[in-house]
């Protein structure tokens, strides 16, 4: 189960922090009472459409959007039935009848076969080095456990010292400080082929979109639907592409 969390994208997933001569997608206060508007930092913004059978979460990063574009989308299965959701079952189409498809995931793979082969060897330095620091403190301990009565600058001889206090030091490195996890992540958030939701179970991922040329030069606000199909009912977002 995916966490309810906006993340952060890279390689192209999630475009820049917003700035002149760019689009970005505004979204409207829901207009069903069961609906929640959220405002977060950075222009970040989510809206809530729950139903007896399903709960939708809408996010808006609050970035630029050029060429390509993103969304999240979560949903919960409140229901009793299992209902699939991935790519095709949401919908962006703005007022005059053009739909924002989703970006091919060929165009990421090529950088994601990178990542993994980076973090791969990253991992492998970093045990190296793991291994390597376990051998130095051994020697260390040893080294003060054999002169463990020498005198000590102003005080008295230490007895006894044996070095425990570095060999008990954590030396574990987070697998999210690897170098490309945190992108490596992401790329595999990208929603792709229907995955099947279950009962009291929850899914999501970034809707990745491109811009016609000719949208993006139009260079005015456009209203825009957003539409999420979990099972056999069909969650409406109003939005606006507003151009900054």
């Amino acid at each position: 189960m995916k966490q309810w969390v906006p993340a952060a994208f890279s390689l192209c997933l999630l475009p820049t922090p917003a700035c002149a001569h760019s689009y970005r997608v505004v979204l409207s206060p829901p207009t069903s009472a069961t609906g929640k508007m959220l405002v977060g930092h950075a222009g970040v913004q989510a809206v809530d459409d729950k139903t007896s059978t399903a709960l939708v979460r809408l996010i808006s990063p609050g970035a630029e959007v050029r060429e390509r574009g993103t969304i999240r989308v979560l949903v919960m299965n409140l229901g009793g039935k299992a209902f699939p959701f991935g790519q095709d079952q949401v919908t962006l189409k703005l007022a005059d009848g053009t739909v924002l498809k989703p970006t091919p995931l060929d165009k990421f793979v090529k950088g994601k076969e990178l990542v993994e082969r980076e973090s791969h060897i990253a991992a492998t330095v970093d045990l190296q080095n793991r291994n390597n620091l376990e051998e130095l403190a051994q020697q260390t301990s040893a080294g003060m456990t054999a002169q463990s009565t020498a005198p000590v600058p102003g005080g008295s001889p230490v007895s006894g010292a044996t070095g425990s206090s570095t060999l008990g030091q954590d030396r574990r490195t987070d697998d999210a400080l690897i170098p490309g996890a945190q992108t490596l992540d992401a790329i595999n958030q990208v929603l792709d082929a229907p995955f099947g939701v279950a009962p009291q179970k929850a899914w999501g991922g970034y809707y990745v979109f491109d811009v016609p040329k000719a949208v993006f030069e139009r260079r005015a606000d456009q209203p825009l639907t957003i539409l999420v199909t979990t099972g056999g009912e069909q969650h409406r977002f109003n939005a606006t592409l507003k151009w900054k």
